[in-house]
C-alpha cells in the first residue's frame, strides 16, 4: 500500500532533542495551566471559608467575583507568557540532557544508531524501527504539536477511553521527506476529527 507522506531520520542527540523539546515543551505547558486553574480554585475556596467577600452582601458579592476572575484571567496569561519565555530556555536545557539520556539508553538497547520512520497513509500511521512497528487510527490524534525544530502527535492508546494513557509521536521538520510540511499539516488536519482544525505552536 503506498503512503502518503514518510518521514525517515537517524536517531541522533540533534534529533532526539527536537522531539524531547516538543515533549517537554508540551507538558509544561500542560503543567502550568494545571497550576493555575488549581491554585485559583484553592485561593478562593479559603476566601469563602476564612473570609467575607463582597461584604455579605449579593451586589458586594458579584463584584468580588468579577474582580477575582479578570485578576486571576490577568495572572493565568501572565503565568502562560513566562511559561512561552523565560520559563522554555529552561525547557531547552532539559530537553537536551533528555536526548542525550534517551540516545544512550537506545543506542544500548539496539546495538547501534536506530533508523525511525512514520508512514501516512489513508486510513492510518504507523511508526516503524527495525525492532518495533505500531499503527495509529487518525482518530486516536488529540494534539498536534509544532516547534522551531519539531514536529509531533500526541495520541490516546485507547480512542474510545477516557482518560486513556497518551504518547507521543514526533520528529525534526527536516526528516518530513518529499513533500512540503504544510502540505502534511493540512493533511493531518483534515484526516484528525479531534484536532478541530488546530495545531498548537510551542
Amino acid at each position: 500500500m503506498a503512503y502518503n507522506y514518510r518521514v525517515v531520520y537517524e536517531e541522533t542527540i540533534e534529533t532526539l532533542e527536537a522531539v524531547c523539546e516538543l515533549y517537554d515543551s508540551d507538558s509544561s505547558d500542560l503543567t502550568m495551566k494545571f497550576i493555575s486553574v488549581g491554585a485559583g480554585i484553592l485561593v478562593l475556596v479559603f476566601i469563602f471559608i476564612y473570609g467575607e467577600p463582597g461584604g455579605g452582601t449579593l451586589p458586594g458579592l458579584l463584584f468580588f467575583l468579577v474582580k477575582y476572575l479578570a485578576g486571576w484571567a490577568v495572572l493565568a496569561a501572565a503565568a502562560m507568557f513566562i511559561n512561552r519565555t523565560v520559563w522554555r530556555k529552561a525547557v531547552r536545557a532539559t530537553a537536551a540532557g533528555d536526548a542525550q539520556e534517551m540516545y544512550r539508553r537506545r543506542k544500548a538497547k539496539n546495538g547501534d544508531a536506530v533508523i525511525a520512520q512514520i508512514d501516512f497513509y489513508e486510513e492510518r500511521f504507523e511508526s516503524v524501527t527495525k525492532i518495533k512497528k505500531k499503527a495509529f487510527e487518525y482518530g486516536q490524534v488529540v494534539r498536534l504539536l509544532e516547534s522551531e525544530r519539531g514536529l509531533g502527535l500526541v495520541v490516546k492508546r485507547d480512542k474510545d477511553m477516557v482518560g486513556s494513557p497518551r504518547a507521543m509521536i514526533g520528529f525534526p521538520k527536516e526528516a518530513l521527506a518529499g513533500e512540503g510540511i504544510e502540505e502534511w499539516k493540512e493533511f493531518l488536519l483534515e484526516k484528525c476529527p479531534q484536532l478541530n482544525g488546530k495545531i498548537k505552536k510551542l
